[in-house]
């Protein structure tokens, strides 16, 4: 081969693997004050890439199937649609109410969106965005979670106080799970088995046995916010907005066995499976607190933008 057409060959080779969201791991972060989002390559926590959305972005889902990372802007009424091999805005699509929570079904094909102001939960074709199913559901659904089958959709209706169960190929609400006061941000295990629910008014999180529909509460810290559980199912960990902390739960004993100090204000937070680190979104620090799974410590903070909140699933891995 002629040297010439080598290094180029090898140039581009290069280029190609430096490309944000091609070959390493990330988590997106959504700012609601500074209306962007912060892209934070995990493999040296920093932010590589700042994206400009809608305006008062907060919910965030990540999509591996299809490469898109979308975004619910509360103020513009919108959700952004982001390509993470280049980072880049693709389209916004507009909404009529107050979208919040976002999640894809495990295919990515479908999109869905918990409108906080008109009661409803939207499926949305990732196809052309055109697409749309609407259903009712409970009072302020706030957090989403799906199956790993993809074939059942849970939704936490706030001011119900209690999680909509809805069956994604008819978009028809099947059972109404009652829980604590207020529940937000859900959780469901890798393994499909528990769903968690965070019960901001009641300090606690009811974890739900899908199969029998047992339900069990654990408490936590004040005003807990979000959920993540380990990729082995054993442990999940809650953020406390107003004990600026995070409970780490034992999952087969259903006890809090640490307390972990994080950024004020922890909202949004995942689980980092291949550096097994637990990321946290500070909102009054306009940070991102990194766990050490392993240890419980903290072991490094990165600064964001303003108000962080990364409610939902932000981080997404090369390998899945």
């Amino acid at each position: 081969m002629n040297s010439k057409i080598f290094i180029a060959s090898c140039f581009i080779a290069l280029l190609a693997l430096s490309r944000p969201g091609l070959a390493n791991d990330y988590a997106y972060i959504t700012n609601q004050g500074s209306h962007d989002v912060s892209v934070i390559d995990l493999g040296s926590n920093q932010v590589i890439a700042t994206i400009a959305v809608g305006k008062g972005p907060v919910g965030v889902a990540v999509s591996p199937q299809i490469q898109r990372v979308f975004v619910s802007n509360v103020e513009s009424q919108s959700i952004s649609v982001i390509d993470s091999q280049s980072n880049v805005v693709l389209d916004e699509i507009p909404l009529t109410g107050s979208p919040v929570a976002v999640t894809v079904s495990p295919d990515g094909k479908i999109l869905y969106v918990a409108d906080w102001y008109l009661d409803s939960v939207i499926a949305i074709s990732t196809q052309d965005f055109k697409q749309q199913r609407k259903v009712s559901i409970g009072k302020a659904p706030a957090g989403l979670a799906i199956s790993p089958d993809g074939k059942t959709l849970y939704v936490s209706n706030r001011d119900s106080d209690d999680i909509g169960v809805i069956d994604t190929a008819s978009m028809t609400v099947t059972a109404r799970i009652p829980v604590g006061a207020h529940p937000f941000g859900i959780s469901i295990s890798p393994d499909g088995k528990h769903l968690y629910a965070v019960n901001v008014y009641e300090d606690s999180v009811s974890v739900i046995e899908l199969t029998s529909g047992e339900t069990h509460k654990i408490e936590v810290g004040t005003r807990p916010y979000c959920a993540t559980i380990s990729p082995d199912n054993k442990t999940a960990y809650v953020t406390n907005t107003q004990d600026d902390s995070v409970s780490v739960i034992d999952v087969e004993s259903r006890k809090v066995i640490a307390t972990i100090e994080t950024g004020g204000f922890p909202e949004g937070i995942d689980f980092d499976k291949v550096s097994h680190r637990v990321y946290v979104a500070s909102w009054s620090e306009d940070a991102v607190s990194v766990i050490d799974a392993s240890t419980h410590k903290v072991v490094d903070s990165i600064k964001t933008g303003q108000q962080s909140r990364a409610f939902g699933r932000f981080i997404l891995n090369a390998q899945d």
